[in-house]
């Protein structure tokens, strides 16, 4: 029976991502990616919204593999330090789960035919039957491959869906707040408040330099 559901299911699941990638394509959505200002009046605009919207185009990034730098950026200078990290991780959890779903139960052979025979994909491959999660740590710290592929090719190893998608969300948080609150600092117009922001971006992403050095000695070793 289930064998029956399942092309259904997943012909349904790549049209409706079809259907979504063609209208952002159409609508233009991914010009406003190279124009931080233009992306920053859409989503005010959009009012209570935003915050929805923001998380939603995201994900859909996410999933393309485009640069989500801009998006991360605009969400700290829109909605300050605090909800951009917030909304940011919420987008960026549901962008690297849907990407890592696709790759498991919609596009494996295709990825994995790109992907499968690759020195990178082998060592996460191994990594993920051997460490477990500390493999995860270390290629969301350090850049093994870009953070985009990185989601659909973890769909191919046998890491489960809850441990990837919770811990991943968790392993790129530091890199992710050091933008948003930078960004934050810009956009909060207050001096003090710029200050705090500033130093706490540095002392982040000085532990994040100090964690990365750990992981690669230890991968060296190993």
């Amino acid at each position: 029976m289930n064998q029956k559901k399942n092309p259904l299911k997943i012909i349904l699941i790549v049209v409706v991502l079809a259907a979504l990638i063609f209208g952002l394509i159409k609508s233009g959505a991914f010009e406003y990616l190279k124009d931080r200002e233009k992306l920053e009046t859409l989503i005010k605009g959009l009012g209570v919204w935003g915050p929805i919207a923001y998380m939603g185009m995201y994900a859909l990034v996410t999933i393309t593999c485009v640069s989500v730098l801009p998006l991360t950026l605009a969400g700290g200078l829109i909605f300050g330090a605090v909800m951009g990290v917030v909304y940011t991780a919420i987008g960026a959890c549901i962008g690297l789960s849907l990407s890592f779903l696709i790759a498991r139960y919609i596009a494996r052979k295709p990825i994995e035919e790109r992907f499968g025979k690759t020195e990178a994909f082998k060592k996460i491959n191994e990594g993920v039957k051997n460490e477990g999660w500390f493999i995860l740590a270390t290629t969301r710290l350090l850049p093994v491959f870009p953070f985009g592929i990185q989601n659909y090719v973890y769909g191919l190893t046998p890491i489960s869906f809850i441990q990837y998608s919770l811990l991943s969300t968790i392993f790129i948080l530091p890199g992710t707040s050091v933008f948003v609150l930078l960004a934050g600092a810009v956009a909060s117009g207050d001096m003090k408040t710029a200050v705090k922001m500033s130093i706490t971006a540095s002392l982040i992403f000085f532990a994040l330099t100090m964690i990365t050095k750990v992981i690669a000695k230890k991968s060296k070793k190993s």
